[in-house]
């Protein structure tokens, strides 16, 4: 077995993405302590000094800060043969992204009380980041700026915890945002974060309110693209019609345009949300939360094969129409990673664990990078592991990809004609391109609207999974 430094054990790769791979791993120490653990470790191709190590060692640095119950520990770092690694705490549930699409697909739907007790918990959570200080006492000034269902983890047995501050704001940091890149998911990014205006903690307020609202209904408050910018033209977003008035009243204000007009703290909304969960709730929040969990949870996970993407190039069509302007793919998967749901390891995997998460586990870099020229929003991308290092679109073309687990062996219609099998990747000529896929069960996702650009690169393609 390899070790690392020493004393960490690793078992099994539990997944790998474009910057690092996440591996089951033991902790020993001395008189025969052991305790189980996640390895992440960067990747050799990304130990350059470039901007993948600088946001690795940024997010050891940041979460190192945070010792809260509500947030997922890093337990060490080194380097091992030249490569950094993240030894984090090892949590035994899922992401409440996709524990509320396993609710949704069951019949079990998230309780409107326990979607308010998991936002009270991470409200607490981004209140502590926010107040951290440094060793001499001076603000860190820390904003998550990727507040997700996806990067929300809750354990079988309740516990809520916020991981991946791996592009997380915060006072010396290494890795800084470059002009005209706002980083952050589009269905959760507060207006200042998309134009790369000052934010602070009322912008993790904001995404936090779109968190509610998509566990509440199944969506964000910032659906699709037009919302965006609307918001931007100052229209307040418009929230879906079923909400209880109260839920209702706890979202309007925590994703208000002006963030003066927001809850002032993070803490405010935790008690705002905190202060309805009986309403909506009988008994311990806790419990309820655990026993929902274990109701909408695998038990054993089986065989799991991921085949591995294949590149495949859709014929070019000239005539295209640009749309003044426009968001990229919203529907982004969680990057946290799970021992029954490997992400882009080669097929077949077998696993016989429980399903464990590990966090925080940004395999790749969790949020989408939004360019934002000074006319407004314009396109959305995310990273993704290159297939091949010489492979970068010519002339007019950019790259497209599928995956994720809901798209697996699913149909691809790229404007209307079939494309294959997801998960792909194809080139397309650049300009917008309607998409959508048919998955075995005859689910149907989209159709979408994307645009390709000549910045959607085989090692930074613009990206779709579920």
């Amino acid at each position: 077995m390899t070790r690392l430094a020493g004393r960490y054990e690793l078992h099994s790769r539990l997944a790998e993405g474009g910057m690092a791979e996440v591996w089951l791993a033991t902790s020993h120490g001395d008189a025969g302590f052991t305790r189980r653990v996640a390895i992440k470790q960067l990747f050799p191709r990304e130990v350059d000094g470039g901007s993948f190590e600088r946001m690795f060692l940024d997010e050891a640095r940041i979460t190192s800060r945070l010792h809260h119950a509500g947030i997922v520990s890093i337990l060490d770092f080194g380097v091992e043969a030249g490569r950094p690694f993240q030894v984090l705490e090892l949590v035994d549930g899922f992401d409440i992204s996709r524990l509320a699409r396993w609710g949704r697909e069951q019949g079990k739907p998230l309780p409107v009380g326990l979607a308010l007790y998991v936002c009270s918990i991470v409200g607490q959570a981004l209140q502590f980041a926010h107040v951290a200080l440094d060793d001499a006492g001076a603000p860190l000034n820390i904003v998550h700026r990727d507040v997700s269902p996806q990067n929300v983890l809750v354990s079988r047995s309740g516990d809520v915890k916020l991981s991946d501050f791996g592009i997380a704001f915060a006072e010396g940091r290494l890795e800084k945002t470059v002009g005209g890149v706002a980083r952050g998911k589009p269905a959760y990014m507060a207006p200042e974060q998309a134009v790369r205006g000052a934010m602070d903690g009322r912008t993790d307020v904001f995404a936090l309110g779109c968190v509610l609202h998509a566990l509440v209904t199944g969506e964000s408050a910032l659906r699709d693209e037009n919302a965006l910018v609307d918001l931007l033209s100052g229209v307040e977003l418009t929230l879906e019609a079923s909400l209880p008035s109260e839920v209702r009243e706890v979202i309007a204000q925590a994703t208000r345009r002006n963030k003066a007009e927001r809850y002032d703290s993070a803490e405010a909304m935790a008690l705002a949300c905190a202060g309805l969960v009986p309403k909506f709730l009988e008994g311990d929040a806790r419990s309820a939360l655990a026993a929902w969990v274990r109701s909408v949870a695998p038990e054993k996970t089986l065989e799991v094969v991921t085949p591995t993407p294949v590149l495949v190039r859709a014929p070019t069509q000239k005539k295209r129409v640009w749309w003044p302007v426009g968001l990229g793919v919203t529907g982004l998967v969680g990057v946290a990673a799970w021992v029954g749901v490997p992400r882009e390891v080669p097929a077949p995997v077998a696993v016989v664990e429980q399903p464990v998460v590990v966090a925080p586990p940004a395999l790749v870099p969790a949020a989408v990078e939004v360019s934002v020229p000074d006319a407004g929003l314009a396109l959305v991308k995310k990273r993704a592991r290159p297939l091949s290092p010489t492979l970068s679109p010519g002339g007019g073309e950019g790259v497209l990809s599928l995956g994720g687990e809901a798209f697996l062996r699913g149909e691809v219609f790229i404007d209307g004609v079939s494309r294959g099998f997801a998960p792909a990747r194809f080139e397309l000529e650049v300009g917008p391109h309607r998409v959508e896929i048919v998955s075995r069960n005859g689910q149907k996702f989209g159709p979408r609207e994307l645009i390709i650009s000549r910045q959607h690169t085989a090692s930074s393609p613009l990206s779709w999974e579920e």
